[in-house]
């Protein structure tokens, strides 16, 4: 592919800008990291095979987002041990459902994590960063934290936990300022 075509270039830009929105979508789909990156990758190619059709007055991440359905989708046909159709079809929808936000939410929201992030102790910042930054699960994350590996599920869903109620109220905080 020419990335110098300036439409490649523009989808490639708008592929870099919503990276984490349709990155999500497939991870919510699939509920694993490293299957979603891979399947990021061939979202990325199908965006680029495709970009000409791309309606300009549409929102790209939705578009995209579809293009990740239908990746996942294709994915789950070709598996032995899929989803129920029935399934696949709800998750899809509902992932596809989250993406359609408002930019400004989005952008909101991020800046709250990151002061969410913050005010986490170092110790689990560090256990955060090395589960969902560098994906590692189980008894290797287990080792790398000095955590029992029977204690990391709970600590981690309560740390979730606390960082989405510190993003709701950041975000309330950040509409009242508006």
């Amino acid at each position: 592919m020419d990335i110098t075509n300036n439409n490649q270039f523009k989808a490639f830009l708008d592929i870099t800008e919503n990276r984490s929105r349709i990155l999500a979508m497939i991870v919510v789909m699939v509920h694993d990291f490293e299957l979603a990156e891979d399947l990021f990758q061939e979202t990325v190619l199908e965006i680029m095979k495709s970009q000409d059709t791309f309606d300009t007055t549409r929102c790209f991440a939705s578009w995209a987002c579809g293009i990740a359905k239908h990746v996942v989708q294709r994915y789950w046909r070709n598996q032995k041990n899929h989803p129920s159709s029935g399934y696949c079809e709800m998750v899809a929808d509902l992932a596809l459902i989250s993406t359609e936000g408002s930019d400004d939410a989005w952008h909101y929201e991020r800046i709250a994590l990151r002061r969410c992030l913050q005010k986490v102790p170092s110790r689990m910042r560090k256990l955060l960063m090395l589960r969902y930054g560098h994906n590692y699960k189980g008894s290797q994350l287990a080792e790398r934290t000095s955590y029992r590996q029977t204690s990391l599920r709970t600590t981690l869903a309560r740390l979730r936990s606390q960082l989405r109620q510190c993003i709701e109220i950041q975000t309330i905080q950040n509409r009242s300022e508006r």
